[in-house]
């Protein structure tokens, strides 16, 4: 037997609130330990192997968090709460049919189980079919009309669909959820009345991509009579100063100019009324700066220049799905018609030197240090072959041709289904048919760059 930690049930419940706390207060590491400490007084204990199981989820321990769950599955086996919680954790580690089965599982014990219906609606989504997932959607909303998460994802289910006009009025229930952040103005929100005089400021909600993306509808916004003032990361500042749409770039940071209503960027598809079907007639909207800081060479026998980017930011559990190793790239090199550059930032840029591709692709990475020297390059592209990263959306929206390889499991802002993207004349999809399946993709791109090398 091994030697009490505690004296008694008291001691052991008020540890375990206290370990929960610890969890709720996003002290994972503390809350982690505190459990395993307690799993040496009850070993068999359903809701501590839970509890664990979430947080090592959270945390990115994806493995053992399903291994706990399977503990506290199998102590207490006809709780829907715990088939539901090891759906979760096998989702986080992409193993959909798996998950299906046990959010499946949960709701049939218990029918009116919101939070099971709600979670299986999230994996139906993943695996694109989407007509079940807004149906679970719906009914997690039914048992439960103020769950906003639930109106969220319902929302980002019809963007997939291509119900783009309903699925971005829904989508505004994303400013009700805490994440969301909430500028700290003084003057108004614009609401889509008319802006013809008016000074409107547009600011960036979510990411790099994000504002490549929707700051497109600036240009609306202009010719509606509008002054308009896009607040953007510094990253982004000089290349949206050469946009003749938008009247002022500031940096975040930046001192604010006057204006008199703001608006998120990723709101104007809604608050436009956008014309979505005629998006992919408009002309490229963001371009190079004039003068070209980063000339990339040639070679003679080379019929395209061919840019790459392959990894995601480390950390974010979708970067690791989202980015390809670099293995699979090297299947491309060696060919003479091909000359390959490299745009890749950050830790990966080592990549090239680990696997000998020095004399191969060509790093240019190394050099590029905001978005407007990266449009520099991409302008003397013939293709970017690109994961779902904001270098796509850059190229994509100066109108170079790029093809974006996907995992299986895709973005809202691609939808779901083709070959086609709805924002971008210019872009080609790649999915991926199973989780983790790089080869059919490679295979895929392999046969379209053949088409292309023979094109006059």
């Amino acid at each position: 037997m091994p030697t009490p930690l505690f004296g008694g049930d008291d001691t052991f419940v008020q540890q375990l609130r206290l370990a929960a706390q610890a969890h709720r207060a996003g002290r994972l590491d503390e809350a982690i330990s505190s459990y395993l400490k307690l799993l040496a007084v009850r070993p068999y204990h359903a809701e501590l192997h839970n509890n664990l199981g979430v947080a090592l989820r959270l945390a990115g321990k994806l493995e053992a968090s399903v291994c706990h769950h399977r503990l506290s599955l199998a102590a207490d086996p006809n709780n829907p709460a715990l088939h539901s919680n090891l759906g979760n954790a096998l989702r986080a580690a992409n193993r959909l049919d798996e998950a299906v089965k046990h959010h499946f599982h949960s709701i049939t014990l218990n029918r009116d189980y919101g939070e099971g219906f709600f979670n299986l609606a999230l994996c139906l989504r993943d695996l694109g079919r989407l007509d079940e997932a807004v149906g679970c959607f719906g009914r997690a909303l039914a048992l439960n009309p103020d769950n906003r998460r639930a109106r969220v994802e319902l929302a980002i289910a019809l963007l997939m669909r291509g119900e783009l006009a309903q699925g971005f009025a829904a989508y505004e229930a994303r400013k009700r959820l805490p994440e969301t952040p909430t500028p700290d103005f003084t003057q108004p929100a614009w609401d889509g009345r008319p802006v013809g005089g008016k000074r409107i400021l547009l600011y960036p909600e979510q990411g790099l991509g994000d504002v490549l993306l929707f700051v497109r509808f600036a240009r609306e916004l202009k010719r509606r009579g509008a002054t308009v003032i896009v607040l953007c990361q510094a990253l982004l500042k000089e290349l949206l100063a050469t946009a003749d749409y938008i009247d002022h770039v500031v940096a975040e940071g930046e001192p604010l100019p006057d204006f008199d209503v703001h608006a998120s960027m990723v709101s104007l598809p809604h608050l436009c009324r956008v014309d979505f079907e005629a998006l992919a007639l408009q002309p490229a909207y963001l371009k190079a700066p004039a003068e070209s800081r980063i000339k990339l060479g040639h070679i003679e026998q080379a019929k395209l220049r061919v840019g790459i980017y392959w990894a995601g930011m480390p950390g974010r559990p979708q970067d690791r799905q989202r980015s390809v190793p670099f293995a699979r790239f090297m299947a491309l090199a060696g060919d003479p018609e091909l000359l390959m550059f490299s745009l890749q930032g950050g830790q990966h840029q080592k990549d090239i030197q680990t696997f000998g591709a020095g004399g191969l692709v060509h790093d240019v990475g190394r050099g590029i240090f905001d978005f407007a020297e990266a449009a520099t390059a991409l302008s003397q592209l013939d293709l970017l072959i690109s994961i779902d990263a904001p270098i796509a959306h850059l190229a994509a929206a100066m109108g170079i041709r790029t093809w974006v390889l996907q995992p299986s499991v895709v973005d809202w802002r691609w939808q779901l289904g083709g070959a086609n993207a709805p924002w971008y004349p210019t872009a080609r999809l790649f999915r991926q048919p199973r989780p983790g399946d790089w080869e059919s993709v490679f295979v895929a791109v392999k046969s379209e760059l053949a088409k292309l090398k023979r094109r006059p």
